[in-house]
């Protein structure tokens, strides 16, 4: 009987243990940053932490972040543009330099008409560039010598309807030069 009633008694303990344990694992455990202290670092390219997700990107429920193309939210889109110099040979021999605008396939060319100040000229090697947002323009430009002739220049911008023409960069001395390129 002591055997049965030992026995009993370590069953009864037993089955009191398994039941606090199937109840602990069901409860939940919720952490509140302001009770705690802990705030997630700022993610960088070589650690893992918090990001804020801004304009023009997206985050699914299972955090993948894509960049959004479309939308008000400022995404990236690809403006399909080609923007070039254009060199017309006038009466005389003498050469005009000017900005041209078209779509990938030739279509739509049109003339972006930039007034320059006075004394101001093109630029020989100008390789005008447009702003990722497809806004602005960029291109040198500089004083014109007795030939008619800009050998280098400052750098330029303007909208890309031709307005608002601002000098933003010097070149910085006589032999020095500004070529404008697309970034690798």
């Amino acid at each position: 009987m002591k055997k049965i009633l030992l026995g009993s008694i370590v069953l009864t303990f037993f089955s009191i243990s398994v039941i606090l344990f199937q109840i602990s694992c069901q409860k939940g455990y919720t952490i509140n940053a302001q009770t705690n202290g802990y705030t997630l670092p700022a993610a960088t390219t070589s650690t893992l932490g918090g990001v804020i997700v801004g304009n023009g990107l997206s985050i699914t429920s299972n955090g993948t972040l894509s960049v959004t193309t479309t939308g008000s939210g400022g995404g990236l889109t690809q403006l399909n543009k080609l923007i070039f110099k254009k060199n017309l040979v006038t009466p005389g021999s003498s050469v005009v330099s000017e900005i041209w605008i078209a779509n990938y396939d030739g279509t739509g060319a049109a003339k972006v008409n930039i007034s320059l100040p006075t004394g101001i000229g093109f630029s020989d090697n100008l390789n005008p560039v447009m702003s990722p947002n497809g806004q602005k323009i960029f291109f040198t430009a500089g004083p014109i010598s007795t030939s008619q002739i800009v050998a280098s220049g400052d750098l330029y911008s303007c909208n890309v309807d031709g307005s608002s023409v601002t000098k933003i960069l010097d070149k910085g001395g006589a032999n020095n030069d500004i070529i404008l390129g697309a970034a690798n």
